[in-house]
């Protein structure tokens, strides 16, 4: 008897679904394509480049030789650009110009000869303009140093990698009159140019690319190159008035490029003027004369002499008396017009609040032509 009932329910049941599918199969029939939904081939491998008010869009042209065209969108579908898709290309390029700056989501749809669409491919991107231009900052040149042979060598300060400076160029003439650029990596902390003629002087400037796919290059406007220093390496302090007892307080401090060592002269055996003579090995025409105090220390001159000489047996050509303000630490620099010759230079303390003196550092910068 309960086996009947059983069975008897389960026959319900089973007529029960079938009707339940049947009425689902009206209410779904409308959406039923025949033979199924058909997708053109989407697009491949595609790629978005960013660029100055503009983009461009790029992908693999694929093996479906039916699709025939694309249509990108973007600011949410209220524009688009129709793109035509010849069949024997290998990749699809547009440019989209004409783009506010701002970060753009692009929709790639594209279509075969039937009017079929491929499933969306969506990229991210931006445009660049005026305001990215106005944020770029131009990597300093911290030391221009002008060696004996000819050589200048660069010492960089820091570039604005993260936000995209990758290298600077730099602008000079060669010592046989050619113009020559030559472009530095921004990771390159000190660059050498062996073929300069420093007295045309040179001019450099920061490239920037927003992203590594941009299309276009940024650049921060050229800057002159500013004063050259000459490399004190191969100077020599060839005579001093005197110093006083220990290394600390040696002649040679006063060009060994550090203004917090010292050349002191001899307490109780020294009166002014004090002088040191320095051979910088080779002559230059020159700019302009820095001077130091030692650091935190206010026992400078207050006035001195500058002279200069291609050769000491000679004679010497008086450049003039300066003051110097003892109270600063920054070097106090001191402008030649003339732009005399010279191999030697002869500093020379003339007055001060006591009778010894302690200089810093003195430092040359050679005429270039600006």
């Amino acid at each position: 008897m309960k086996t009947k009932l059983f069975c008897s329910i389960m026959i319900v049941g089973l007529i029960a679904g079938i009707a339940g599918c049947k009425k689902m199969d009206r209410t779904f029939k409308d959406f039923v394509v025949p033979g199924g939904l058909v997708y053109a081939e989407k697009a491949s491998s595609p790629l978005v480049y960013a660029g100055y008010n503009r983009v461009k869009i790029s992908w693999l042209r694929g093996a479906d030789p039916n699709v025939t065209r694309a249509r990108i969108y973007w600011d949410n579908y209220e524009d688009s650009v129709d793109v035509d898709i010849p069949p024997a290309a290998d990749t699809i390029n547009t440019l989209i110009d004409n783009l506010p700056e701002k970060p753009y989501t692009f929709i790639v749809i594209t279509y075969d000869d039937k009017g079929n669409a491929s499933v969306p491919v969506e990229l991210h991107s931006a445009s660049y303009g005026e305001k990215y231009q106005s944020r770029i900052l131009s990597r300093p040149v911290n030391v221009s140093l002008l060696h004996a042979n000819g050589t200048l060598t660069l010492q960089w300060g820091g570039a604005d990698i993260s936000n995209g400076a990758y290298a600077t160029d730099v602008n000079y003439t060669d010592t046989l009159g050619g113009a020559r650029s030559v472009r530095i990596p921004a990771t390159e902390a000190v660059s050498d140019i062996a073929d300069i003629n420093t007295s045309k002087g040179f001019e450099y400037r920061t490239v920037f690319l927003p992203d590594s796919l941009c299309i276009d290059t940024f650049y921060t406007d050229f800057q002159k190159n500013g004063l050259l220093q000459l490399d004190k390496k191969d100077w020599k302090v060839i005579a001093f008035s005197t110093e006083h007892p220990g290394a600390e307080n040696m002649a040679t401090n006063v060009i060994d490029g550090k203004p917090e060592t010292r050349w002191h002269t001899w307490v109780d055996h020294s009166t002014y003027p004090h002088f040191v003579t320095v051979d910088m090995g080779g002559s230059h025409a020159i700019s302009t004369f820095e001077i130091f105090r030692m650091k935190d220390d206010d026992r400078a001159c207050n006035t001195f002499r500058l002279e200069v000489s291609t050769d000491t047996t000679a004679g010497w050509t008086d450049l003039g008396v300066f003051d110097f303000n003892r109270n600063i630490n920054d070097g106090q620099r001191y402008t030649i017009p003339t732009h005399p010759q010279g191999r030697y230079f002869r500093f020379t303390g003339l007055t001060g609040p006591l009778a010894y003196m302690v200089t810093g550092e003195i430092t040359v910068y050679p005429y270039t032509g600006d």
